[in-house]
């Protein structure tokens, strides 16, 4: 056998990503077993170079930009912590010469990201507005490789210089604990986004694997896997089909942002469920990145609760110094004198939404459908932020509280079409598409063309029912963990044969049920493109 073709039979069965049976089968496992038979001392160290291995599979000889990147956050985060305890230079001296260097350190991480992601897409539509303007040019797409999960372990890295330069975490000497935190493997490809506080007493110690993390942690993986494999990945093709939006109905376009919201929540839920269930068997507690969304109050709240981690960053590093920062605070002041204190109030917030909203649609990629999402959801908080106390006083005035059953029916069918509306856009081909299939749904419903191509969408009978029953299960689910019904504890004091027989159940489920196959993507995981 030729070395092409040992690479080439590699490629086929080498399988790394979360959902598939080769990473948590027999990755994960592997890793497990060599963590666990190594010294305390070495465990960090077969975390990281699991991880090297991880990225390397799935992103190739881009790896060499994620040790950059490393290298250079491990080495000004050194530089930070010196600066700091350099007691010969006034306080004043010290926080312009940190503030520099930390300037200089986030340039640079954003800066190797515009070139990979952003370059090509910038340069296209500056020729374009130069040929608006009768400015002969033209670009010549550089099309450069992206490696996995750059957008998440550059911000990581933004958030370990930050934190440095605040000085809430003392800097690492040795270079491992920085790329250990950047590259942990099981949130390499799709976050959640991780403070170096969060982990730094877990993911360096060496912890050994214990009964009660393996078995929570796997628990945890097969409940992602339900989520991914049973509805996820049995509705993608349907909503691959559906966007080539050639059949032109509301009802095909209101449907295609239907199950494309289901898709993209069980997507990334289940596979940040595999995630935080990997990282428990290892002792390490990941953060949270999702607590029932769909039950949220207003669009500001349901981003409370969607990749919360991606929230929380953009809240402390984006929103929070925006508001303080001395041009918006005199910005504030001349808007009270002139409009009052309302407007005054509302000012500084506004401006750092406005902030956070359009760095979260560039940060899902270069796309004018993102942008145009960011703006979209900045609308609406501005809007909502604005209607609050009026909407609070009529309530008063009606003699209903914000608990009452009318006013959630109203909050969620409110929220139902403000999520379903972002998402149509968000997933759509186009800017143009996207306003073509929201235009059809109040001119051309047509419930009728939708009915007729049920079928044709790439699932089948029992594709629908999998996803139908499953679906509900885990809306039984969330609505148990919203009313904070204690189901687990519930569950745990059950008979042990009862417990494991359930758990071999769902595996039998996951198995006989979920999406493989001809043509089914592994690797097709929404976020992990962004």
């Amino acid at each position: 056998m030729s070395f092409e073709l040992f690479i080439e039979c590699i490629k086929l069965w080498w399988d790394p990503v979360y959902s598939s049976w080769m990473f948590f089968a027999l990755f994960l496992p592997l890793v497990i077993l060599i963590y666990a038979i190594s010294g305390k001392d070495r465990r960090p160290y077969v975390l990281l170079f699991s991880g090297w291995l991880f990225f390397i599979s799935l992103s190739g000889v881009m790896f060499l930009v994620h040790i950059f990147e490393t290298l250079l956050v491990w080495r000004m985060g050194i530089v930070l912590g010196r600066i700091s305890e350099d007691k010969s230079l006034k306080r004043k001296e010290r926080t312009a010469k940190k503030k520099k260097l930390l300037i200089a350190g986030i340039i640079s991480l954003v800066a190797v990201l515009f070139v990979l992601k952003y370059l090509d897409f910038t340069g296209s539509n500056v020729v374009r507005l130069l040929n608006i303007l009768s400015i002969p040019c033209e670009w010549r797409f550089l099309n450069i490789a992206v490696p996995v999960g750059i957008s998440y372990f550059t911000l990581e890295g933004i958030s370990y210089l930050t934190e440095v330069y605040w000085e809430n975490i003392k800097p690492r000497g040795q270079y491992m604990n920085v790329a250990l935190y950047m590259g942990f493997f099981p949130k390499l490809i799709e976050g959640p986004i991780t403070r170096f506080s969060d982990v730094s007493d877990t993911l360096f110690s060496g912890l050994p694997v214990s009964y009660e993390n393996l078995t929570r942690g796997y628990q945890r993986i097969l409940l992602g896997l339900f989520k991914k494999l049973l509805i996820a990945d049995h509705l993608a093709p349907a909503v691959d089909i559906v966007y080539k939006w050639e059949e032109k109905a509301g009802s095909v376009a209101l449907f295609a942002a239907v199950i494309f919201t289901i898709q993209e929540y069980m997507d990334f839920a289940g596979s940040i469920d595999i995630v935080i269930g990997a990282a428990r068997i290892f002792g390490v507690d990941l953060k949270e990145n999702f607590r029932q969304p769909f039950f949220a109050k207003n669009a500001s709240d349901f981003w409370h609760r969607w990749h919360i981690t991606l929230g929380t960053f953009f809240r402390d590093y984006i929103f929070y110094p925006v508001s303080v920062n001395k041009s918006i605070m005199k910005l504030t002041k001349k808007v009270k004198d002139r409009f009052g204190a309302e407007a005054g109030r509302l000012t500084a917030p506004s401006v750092a939404i406005f902030c956070v909203w359009i760095t979260n649609g560039i940060w899902h990629g270069p796309k004018w459908n993102y942008i145009f999402y960011g703006l979209y959801y900045f609308v609406w908080i501005f809007i909502e932020n604005i209607a609050e106390k009026p909407f609070l006083s009529l309530l008063s005035k009606m003699k209903l509280s914000e608990s009452s059953l009318i006013v959630r029916i109203f909050r969620f069918i409110k929220l139902f079409i403000i999520v379903i509306t972002g998402e149509m856009f968000f997933r759509a081909d186009s800017m143009s598409v996207g306003f073509e299939m929201f235009r059809y749904v109040f001119t051309d419903f047509n419930s009728r063309k939708l009915i007729r191509h049920l079928g044709d969408m790439g699932m089948d009978f029992h594709d629908y029912l999998t996803v139908i029953i499953a679906f509900i299960l885990i809306i039984i689910l969330s609505v148990l963990k919203e009313l904070k019904v204690p189901y687990r504890k519930a569950f745990m004091s059950l008979p042990v044969f009862v417990r494991w027989t359930a758990w071999y159940a769902l595996i039998m489920v996951i198995v006989v049920f979920g999406a493989y196959g001809s043509g089914y993507d592994a690797a097709g995981m929404i976020y992990a493109k962004f």
